[in-house]
């Protein structure tokens, strides 16, 4: 009995050993727990359903525990499929007993499912609003997931999960015009960690590569930290968009480049980033710039795209403060240059320091400077240019040093410019060395081969105007200098504080004297030395109601001179005189000199009831007189002079020049054939002394371009002539006369009853007394009419009998 009994407790356990044994290598499979499971899916989410295949059990008789595993298994929420490779779990055996499904591990293994079902499903469980965007901005893709949790003894998970799985064909679209495609990634996720491996992704047709992020959470943040780089790509309007946002300026085309970025920074559940951290490295193989209004000025002829190559750039961010350094090759024109730059932005604060080595560069000439640098070329060329540019504290500036082909020669020049808010300051010093130099102002004009160097410095603002500090051009024996030299925005000459000139002039007299303002807007002229030639010229060939639209203030001026050049022989002496200029124009004058003999000189203007009257007095005539076209070969006698007085009132001036005592050995023909009917008139041609004059008067009037000659009377020893008539400037001359020769007159005074007879129109004796002529038309057609003339007017007799009387 005893033995029966062994035998059966040894045939019971070793029929339970194969049970468990059996149990724990081949198991079981069962439906019995599928509606369990499916009813506590719906206790969890009613719009989750389940389709379960057979469960396969497996004892684990060492944890007293169930191996359960189902395949092939599909859950459904709201339609979307999520189709499960398997579900692994363990069962307590204590659960079981008491027929209560309690597991204490679950792992799930995906099959290829969609994303966007996924995050659905998720969500499903648990809504978190980052999962709602996510969804929103998922557009495509598809995951294959490895999940694996623990549960404690209430069933709930444990913080010990693990995830692991790939992405793949991923999409995600926040912008419409840019959105990331072709997503690739392997993940691992913990609680607190998110590791991702082999990361690839493209936006904007940009194949970006990560080797690796990390994502750790801490409470409500998370840390990233990762690395994306992109092999070389072209960058595209899409992306160029979002840097024009940032910097309009740089309208970028034709993009290639690569880079490699380190990031990190913290990020919340509400999406804001803080600390950002980003260390890039960036290599623009080549790019093309078009040409913008900061750099596209009229004097510099720039390329329509001006190409980028073979930049190596580094951009770090952190604390809100980005630093960008770089360097490469630019081609502005021609040739490519070699630039360096650093850019820091702290927030509004940007500074920026660039370096550019220009070989090469053309420039537009200007009308400025061809006025001053006729011999200039219509473009200048730069050579061998260091420039460095700097920006900081909203200050701008550039400064530069090289050489410029002015006309045939390399010049050196330096250079500084700066710009902050509305106002411009600029330094600069040229050589000018195989170039003459022109300031028609002054009669100066430097000969080519002379050595000059000209220093500017000023400023310039939009509201006040241009500001020169200090100008000089120095050469041998020239010095030109001007300070505080200030012209508002109309281009009126403001104020000047000194002007110091030394220089020889165009016919080589020197020229010494310093214009200072001495208070306010009262200034002095003050010298030893003036050559006054082209100032006389053009004063007298310029309109005498010329406004001068200079100056921006009325202003007083004192003049004196030691010696003042009125041409190349006479010179007066101790000029001394004061000039009131209101409203741009002469309102008061009153100048006077000496010549050697201390005959006077002098030239007045007073303006009283809008009437200006202006007399002019030399002692000699001949130094202004010779200065008249149509008066040739002027020479005057020691006695000689000239006295000028004209009133103007309503645009009308009325005016009386008288020459006394002069020759001219230039005149018509007609004149000196008539001059050889007198002996005096022989006798001065054939001493080639020209044509004697005693007196010379007329008296004319102007308006606008009409001048009306009234009456001009000439008379000499050998020839009178008598004037009268119009001259429209440019467009018509008129004038008639009378040229009569000394014998007529001489035989009308000897004979005094003749006159009456002459006064009817009587020939007298046998001939002519003389010729009238007409003279008319264009000044480049004038037609002239020339007839004997059988009898004297009345006004040529009386303005002889007036000379007769007055000797």
């Amino acid at each position: 009995m005893r033995k029966k009994i062994l035998k059966y407790i040894f045939i019971s356990i070793g029929a339970l050993v194969l049970l468990i044994i059996y149990l724990s290598t081949i198991g079981i499979e069962t439906e019995m727990f599928n509606k369990q499971i499916q009813d506590l899916v719906k206790q969890k989410n009613d719009k989750l359903d389940t389709s379960l295949k057979k469960i396969k059990l497996t004892l684990d008789p060492l944890n007293f525990k169930i191996n359960a595993k189902t395949i092939d298994t599909k859950i459904t929420f709201k339609g979307k499929p999520i189709e499960i490779e398997y579900i692994k779990t363990q069962i307590s055996l204590n659960s079981l007993i008491k027929s209560q499904l309690v597991t204490s591990q679950i792992e799930i293994s995906t099959k290829l499912i969609l994303l966007k079902n996924f995050i659905s499903f998720i969500r499903s469980i648990d809504n978190r609003p980052e999962l709602f965007f996510l969804e929103r901005f998922i557009k495509k893709g598809y995951l294959i997931a490895d999940f694996k949790f623990n549960f404690d003894e209430f069933g709930v998970i444990k913080k010990d999960y693990k995830v692991n799985g790939l992405l793949k064909e991923g999409e995600i679209s926040i912008f419409k015009k840019n959105k990331l495609e072709k997503i690739n990634f392997l993940f691992n996720i913990t609680e607190n960690n998110f590791n991702f491996r082999n990361i690839s992704f493209d936006t904007n047709n940009i194949n970006f590569l990560s080797e690796k992020l990390n994502v750790q959470k801490d409470k409500k943040n998370y840390l990233l930290e990762g690395t994306i780089r992109n092999k070389n790509s072209t960058l595209n309007d899409q992306l160029l968009q979002i840097i024009k946002l940032r910097y309009p300026q740089f309208d970028l085309i034709n993009t290639n480049f690569e880079s490699k970025n380190d990031f990190s920074f913290n990020i919340n559940n509400k999406f804001k980033v803080k600390n950002l951290e980003i260390d890039s490295s960036i290599l623009i193989d080549s790019s093309q710039l078009k040409k913008n209004n900061l750099i596209s000025q009229n004097f510099i002829e720039i390329n329509d795209l001006i190409d980028i190559k073979d930049h190596k750039i580094n951009v770090s961010y952190a604390n809100k403060k980005i630093s960008i350094k770089g360097k490469g090759q630019v081609k502005i024109q021609n040739k490519f240059e070699l630039i360096d730059y650093e850019i820091i932005n702290n927030g509004s604060d940007l500074n920026l320091v660039s370096n550019i080595e220009l070989k090469e560069l053309n420039i537009k000439n200007q009308s400025s400077i061809k006025e001053y640098l006729p011999k200039t070329k219509e473009i200048l060329n730069l050579k061998d240019h260091k420039i460095e540019l700097n920006y900081q504290d909203n200050v701008i500036s550039l400064k530069g040093l090289g050489k410029i082909k002015l006309d045939k020669e390399l010049n050196r020049i330096e250079y500084f410019f700066s710009k902050k808010d509305k106002k411009y300051n600029f330094k600069t010093a040229l050589d000018i060395n195989d170039t003459p130099i022109k300031i028609d102002i002054i009669n100066y004009k430097k000969d080519k081969d002379l050595n000059s160097q000209l220093k500017i410095n000023g400023n310039y603002n939009k509201k006040f105007g241009l500001n020169l500090k200090k100008v000089s051009l120095l050469s041998k024996n020239n010095s030109l200098i001007a300070n505080d030299l200030k012209i508002d925005k109309n281009n009126k000459l403001s104020k000047v504080d000194k002007i110091d000139l030394d220089y020889f002039d165009n016919d080589n007299l020197r020229n010494k004297y310093v214009l200072s303002r001495v208070k306010n807007n009262n200034y002095e002229v003050k010298g030893s030395l003036l050559n006054a030639d082209t100032i006389i010229t053009n004063m007298l060939e310029s309109k005498d109601d010329r406004q001068l639209d200079t100056f921006k203030e009325n202003i007083n001026i004192t003049l004196n001179f030691s010696n003042v050049y009125l041409d190349n022989e006479y010179v007066v002496k101790n000029l001394n005189g004061k000039i009131r200029i209101i409203d741009n124009k002469v309102d008061q004058a009153n100048i006077t000199a000496l010549f050697d003999n201390n005959e006077n000189f002098s030239f007045t203007i007073n303006t009283k009831n809008d009437e200006k009257i202006t007399t002019l007095f030399s002692s000699k005539a001949k130094p202004l007189v010779k200065r008249y076209k149509f008066i040739k070969g002027f020479e005057d006698s020691s006695e000689g002079y000239l006295d000028f007085y004209s009133s103007k009132k309503d645009g009308v001036s009325n005016s009386k020049l008288i020459i006394d005592n002069f020759k001219v050995k230039e005149i018509p023909a007609l004149a000196k054939l008539l001059s050889l009917a007198s002996l005096q008139g022989i006798a001065d041609l054939l001493t080639g002394e020209g044509i004697r004059f005693t007196d010379f008067e007329m008296n004319f009037t102007n308006k606008n371009k009409l001048m009306t000659i009234q009456e001009l009377y000439a008379i000499g020893p050998a020839i009178s002539i008598l004037i009268e008539g119009y001259i429209e400037k440019n467009r018509i001359i008129s004038l008639r006369g009378t040229l009569v020769p000394a014998t007529t007159i001489n035989r009308s005074i000897a004979s005094i009853p003749l006159i009456g007879d002459l006064l009817v129109g009587k020939k007298v004796g046998e001939g002519v007394f003389g010729v009238s002529f007409k003279v008319k038309g264009p000044p480049k057609k004038l037609e002239t009419t020339v007839n004997p003339l059988k009898t004297l007017t009345p006004r040529f007799i009386t303005r002889t009998l007036e000379k007769i009387k007055k000797d």
